[in-house]
């Protein structure tokens, strides 16, 4: 079962896989996910978790309740995702998990002169850095000279 809800902060549509959980199964596993500080896809921390900040006891009720629940979709795997980015003409790197050996990417942990900027992204004295996360939840970084980013992009 996957339930569709909206962060109450930011308005950011995110899905959660309960796969065959009962919906009381459900409830105690999106309780426990309150307890672990966790990262928005918005862009913003939420320290106490997610059951309030995303309304999980309403989008459970929605999804069990209701039959509102959608049918899981496939994942793109990394490689297929990697081969779009590399695709699209971007300079992607490997966020340390090495997971698409085949395309032979540098790593991020080979730049020794990187500065955080906040979520996940970094700067060199020539290059940004920007996070990026695939379905599967590897993170891969795109490299974008400084020289083509709009101001706005670095105020993080």
């Amino acid at each position: 079962m996957v339930i569709r809800t909206k962060c109450n902060k930011c308005s950011v549509t995110i899905r959660l896989d309960f796969g065959s959980l009962s919906k009381e199964e459900a409830i105690d596993v999106g309780q426990r996910m309150d307890g672990t500080p966790r990262e928005c896809p918005g862009r913003h921390v939420e320290l106490s978790g997610w059951w309030t900040l995303y309304g999980l006891e309403d989008a459970i009720h929605r999804a069990y309740d209701l039959g509102e629940g959608e049918e899981p979709e496939p994942v793109m795997t990394d490689k297929e995702y990697v081969e779009k980015l590399l695709g699209e003409g971007k300079d992607i790197l490997d966020g340390g998990c090495n997971t698409v050996p085949e395309f032979n990417l540098p790593s991020i942990h080979d730049f020794r002169d990187l500065e955080h900027v906040g979520f996940g992204n970094f700067k060199s004295a020539a290059h940004l850095f920007l996070r990026l996360d695939s379905p599967r939840s590897t993170r891969y970084y795109e490299r974008v000279p400084l020289k083509s980013v709009q101001p706005a992009t670095l105020s993080a």
